[in-house]
């Protein structure tokens, strides 16, 4: 803003104080000129800020009483001074001094030709309309650098702008490190003198400094008021630019850019505090999935308390798999999480990165829920959903596995979203006598002392149906020590050795997988005395013959032999190369074949069906989204295959 200083620096004007001025007064602002009329009062509203010019002939200047009265008011009004107009050499009367110095109004001479006060007031203006346009524009720059808060790249976009716009070299620094951002590149070696100062300012985190450098003066401030829960150190913002650089404009932009820089500290803290509270929530929601697949529905209802009440307080649920990229699921996650509402347990899949899973408790909003997830699958061409039929919420390992079964029908179908056709399971309908051959069959194990029995218990129904790397990223931590896929092939090679069976051996796993059901179902039945039977006994029943051939009946309604090929290929334990040597085929012809079977049968075959408990990592089906074996195929294929296919 212009100032008396300024205007008496015009020599066209002869404006000019009658007594030194001091610094105060010469640095008045100065808006315009207000020529006082003989006789005029001052107007308090058009003199603030104005230089006010009196005539020298004004009566008011020659009596004692006015010129109080006009002094006075022209300090009410604020007005920057008086200048009283003058022919040239002349001087206002001593009283008109004593006056001014009296109330603290500076005094001045000026010409006493009104064009002169015309051009004066003009001039102001003028300064007054630039200065407007400047601000006008510095703030329009100013708040198109407040678009860049929130950005990953704000801080340096804004550092760059104030670089450039104050032709000054511009840097966020800390106590330690290198500079968060910089403009133009060398301004940290620039504002190296004043590290020390720097280092100080960021520790405290208050106030500012400056520092005198190599002809440039270094201005420091600290970045965001400290609070009382905040230890850490602060950043700081260093300008470094010759003194007379740091004009108004400078200072106004510098002012404002630290602003926007404190607002952005806050947004990308909160933002940083929000991804913290995130990573614990999904760590949290994995935690209980794994609690679930694992048995313990107690301790996971009690861990997702906190997070979601009531979401598992249920008997019943059903277990969905979303399949997308993995570069989207966490996208995903969060749509599911705005889709079910707070209703139903989203997680992370923990072995398979292209999957999420969602517990859904039976009953309520359920069916919205499940139109919510089909709305989140449908919004991207490269997303599938498979979904369990319902379950005890302490069979939500068994509900996974029906959702997988699903999940592969809908990678095959247009409309990408499939639900488990739900089918009796073997377990359900064996009778007593199978209860009594699982507790024999497994009497070894179960004989173990508890500790040493429950990690197996715990490892094996997961580790039966998938990869050991897999098994360990679902078992995860919730068995007190955290569970490596050498931990879960050492467990499941135990497992076999206490029971003599081989586990390499797919028949024999689908043994141990049925008495693993059957236990876990006589568990939640009253125990009932049977004959002891054996299996081939127990398999041969009616009903149990009927299940096969349901089982199996897809396979007829296509024109290829997939059961002959799925039975040679349980006989050669899986094995392509020897499935296709022993039919005589190809082995594409076999893969086709058992891909085929696949989406009949609803169960993943081909993929991820290594269980060598031997073999290094890089074997590993890693990056397989479905489980291990085909237990019931394999024991389906056994009762319909007579003799030659029993176990």
């Amino acid at each position: 803003m212009p100032t008396l200083r300024f205007a008496t620096s015009l020599p066209y004007v002869r404006l000019a104080f009658v007594e030194e001025a001091a610094a105060t007064d010469a640095d008045q602002p100065l808006e315009g000129v207000h020529a006082l009329a003989l006789g005029d009062e001052v107007d308090d509203s058009g003199t603030r800020h104005r230089l006010v010019v009196v005539q020298d002939q004004d009566p008011r200047l020659g009596e004692r009483a006015q010129l109080n009265r006009l002094m006075t008011a022209l300090r009410r009004s604020g007005a920057a001074g008086a200048a009283v107009a003058l022919p040239p050499g002349a001087l206002p009367p001593p009283a008109v001094r004593a006056a001014a110095r009296q109330h603290g109004v500076p005094l001045l001479s000026i010409s006493d030709d009104p064009a002169h006060w015309l051009t004066l007031h003009n001039t102001l203006t003028a300064q007054h309309h630039d200065r407007a346009m400047r601000t006008a524009e510095l703030h329009q720059r100013l708040l198109e650098q407040a678009h860049h808060l929130g950005r990953p790249d704000g801080t340096q976009r804004m550092v760059a702008w104030l670089a450039s716009f104050t032709d000054a070299y511009v840097a966020v620094l800390g106590a330690a490190g290198p500079a968060t951002a910089c403009a133009p590149a060398p301004a940290p070696d620039v504002l190296a003198p004043a590290r020390e100062t720097i280092e100080d300012l960021a520790r405290t985190g208050r106030g500012a400094a400056a520092v005198d450098a190599d002809g440039l003066q270094i201005r420091l401030f600290a970045i965001g008021p400290r609070t009382a829960g905040d230890p850490g150190p602060a950043h700081v913002l260093a300008v470094a630019a010759p003194a007379h650089a740091f004009t108004p404009e400078t200072s106004t932009a510098t002012a404002r850019i630290l602003d926007l820089l404190a607002l952005q500290a806050s947004i990308e803290a909160a933002a940083s505090e929000r991804r913290r509270l995130r990573r614990g929530e999904a760590g949290v929601r994995q935690a209980v999935l794994q609690l679930l697949m694992t048995g313990h529905v107690t301790d996971a209802q009690r861990t997702v308390e906190g997070l979601s009440p009531g979401v598992l307080d249920t008997d019943e649920c059903r277990v969905f798999i979303l399949r997308t990229r993995h570069a989207d699921r966490t996208a995903v996650i969060q749509d599911c999480q705005d889709a079910v509402a707070g209703s139903a347990l989203v997680s992370a899949c923990p072995a398979f990165p292209d999957q999420v899973i969602i517990v859904v408790p039976h009953g309520g909003t359920e069916q919205q829920v499940v139109d919510g997830l089909t709305a989140v699958t449908r919004k991207a061409p490269n997303r599938y959903l498979g979904g369990s039929g319902t379950r005890q919420l302490a069979e939500t390992d068994e509900a996974y596995i029906d959702a997988s079964r699903a999940l592969i029908v809908a990678e095959r179908v247009a409309e990408r979203v499939h639900l488990y056709a739900a089918e009796a399971q073997l377990s359900h309908i064996l009778d007593t006598r199978a209860d009594a051959w699982a507790r024999a069959y497994l009497a070894p194990l179960l004989n173990l002392p508890g500790k040493r029995r429950e990690p197996l218990l715990a490892t094996l129904p997961v580790g039966l149906h998938f990869t050991p790397a897999a098994a360990a990223r679902i078992l995860g931590n919730t068995h007190r020590n955290t569970t490596h896929r050498n931990t879960v092939a050492r467990r499941l090679k135990e497992a076999g050795k206490i029971l003599g069976i081989d586990l390499q051996d797919i028949r024999q796993r689908s043994a141990l997988a049925l008495a693993l059901e059957l236990r876990a179902r006589a568990e939640r039945l009253p125990e009932e005395p049977a004959e002891p039977a054996g299996l081939e006994e127990i398999l041969r029943a009616d009903e149990v013959r009927q299940w096969a051939e349901r089982l199996l009946h897809p396979l007829r309604t296509d024109r290829r032999p997939l059961t002959a090929t799925l039975t040679a290929w349980v006989r050669a334990n899986t094995a392509i190369e020897a499935t296709a040597e022993a039919l005589g085929v190809n082995p594409a012809t076999v893969r086709s074949h058992l891909r085929a079977a696949e989406r009949l049968l609803q169960r993943r075959l081909v993929t991820g069906t290594s269980f060598d408990l031997d073999a290094g990592p890089d074997t590993d089906a890693e990056a397989v989204s479905g489980v291990v074996g085909a237990h019931d195929v394999v024991l389906a294929l056994s009762i319909t295959s007579g003799a030659d296919g029993r176990i």
